[in-house]
């Protein structure tokens, strides 16, 4: 290849490299909504509890559709021999000649008028069901929405302490070219480099294993919530924790047990448990139907000889059935439905009781959330008033390079801390919401 080629060619290729550059690093903002959004569209867990509100749906039209006409029609063909007759003493015998095809056909249609209430307690059944079926997928969203956020934090939080490593790996050059710069006065040994050296080395690996942690991170995150595995999410930094809205317990605890899904499935329950005692004493109840058939069949078979001629019968009237096994089957049913509903009254009791006591200690570790943060942040400004003295004290002779990489380390551990603290505020307010059921 000539020059001239080799010219044009390097920024060719210098361009397109930096156009794959960019499409590997595309980063995207993910807000929290969104966040909840695309969960909802691609977790194959509440996908299953979709599923679980169609069938309990069908299942409400199958009940509905006692209530409507049974219809039914019936077409027969087949073969008849002849007939042998005998007198009472069997003395006699004379066999009669009979058309041999015979076939029917049939219509019949019968609508229940009454049934002890039976179709209509299975229909308000059935939408119970239906009901405590949206509330198990409230529920299931609820339980992925909070593990998402969990890690959609912890990105968050990595993030965070990649920015402070950043900022104190910066901190410790300029802190170790001060000291090279003080090694070359002879004012300080060769020791004092090397430690410093040390740390920064120790600063740095850090910094790769965050950088690793928010690779691994950001892969969970875009393989749950359907993106791109060479996308880059970007957390939502406007969320600060005193932009939350907070009210007090007596509120909260009101709207968990308005709200809470799993308050609401254990009423529902109940519900479902006193509808089941209705249906078992409704078997005791007879059926009452309306009815009406009509047929037409061949050969006549009522004269001698058969003749092979159609013939037809049609009848209309009201049928009442009445299952006397029921007198004794029906009391052990209505008594195992009595039963469960008192274990149902208690299931529901219970359920009420541990939401009492998961909202209050959801409410307490919020508040002591915001407490740490400034306690924290009280904490980080004295390390870094520490530092400052320190390191001022050290470059005039005044302390030792240990209390200065000390200091330096108490300022970091202080800067995690806080962003800690100011994320884990987000965290239990959310966790918070969880348990009162407006996640």
């Amino acid at each position: 290849m000539n020059n001239r080629n080799k010219a044009w060619l390097l920024p060719l290729l210098l361009f397109a490299s930096g156009v794959a550059a960019a499409q590997d690093s595309v980063s995207r903002l993910v807000k929290i909504e969104e966040l909840f959004a695309l969960a909802e569209q691609n977790s194959r867990q509440l996908a299953i509890s979709k599923d679980g509100m169609e069938v309990s749906r069908a299942n409400t039209e199958i009940a509905r559709s006692a209530r409507l006409p049974e219809l039914s029609a019936t077409v027969s063909a087949g073969y008849i021999g002849n007939a042998p007759i005998l007198n009472t003493d069997f003395s006699y015998q004379q066999t009669i000649k009979v058309p041999h095809f015979t076939n029917e056909y049939g219509v019949e249609g019968s609508e229940t008028l009454f049934s002890g209430y039976r179709i209509r307690n299975g229909i308000a059944k059935a939408k119970l069901e239906e009901t405590l079926s949206k509330l198990n997928y409230a529920q299931d969203k609820e339980t992925i929405k909070i593990l998402l956020l969990g890690r959609y934090l912890d990105l968050y939080r990595l993030f965070n302490q990649r920015r402070v490593y950043e900022m104190n790996i910066q901190l410790a050059k300029m802190r170790l070219k001060n000291i090279s710069d003080l090694h070359k006065e002879g004012m300080v040994i060769r020791s004092d480099i090397v430690r410093s050296e040390l740390q920064l080395t120790d600063l740095e690996v850090q910094f790769d294993v965050i950088n690793s942690n928010i690779e691994i991170v950001n892969r969970e995150l875009c393989v749950v919530l359907g993106l791109p595995v060479t996308m880059r999410i970007q957390v939502d930094t406007t969320l600060e924790p005193g932009r939350l809205r907070e009210d007090t317990l007596e509120g909260y605890l009101k709207q968990a047990f308005d709200e809470q899904p799993a308050v609401k499935a254990s009423l529902v329950n109940a519900e479902i448990a006193e509808k089941n005692i209705e249906l078992a004493r409704g078997a005791k109840a007879p059926t009452l139907q309306l009815y009406a058939e009509s047929g037409l069949s061949r050969p006549y078979l009522y004269i001698l000889p058969p003749e092979d001629i159609y013939f037809n019968l049609y009848q209309a009237g009201i049928r009442l059935k009445y299952d006397i096994s029921s007198l004794y089957h029906a009391n052990e049913r209505i008594r195992l439905a009595e039963i469960q509903q008192s274990r149902q009254k208690m299931q529901s009791e219970w359920v009420r009781q541990q939401t009492d006591l998961a909202v209050s200690a959801a409410y307490i570790k919020y508040n002591e959330a915001k407490k740490e943060l400034l306690r924290r942040e009280k904490g980080r400004d004295l390390a870094d008033d520490n530092y400052r003295v320190v390191e001022k004290r050290y470059l005039n002779q005044l302390a030792l390079l240990t209390d200065m990489l000390d200091a330096s380390s108490a300022k970091l551990a202080a800067e995690l801390n806080q962003s800690d603290a100011g994320i884990n505020i987000i965290y239990q307010w959310y966790l918070l919401q969880k348990e009162i059921g407006n996640l």
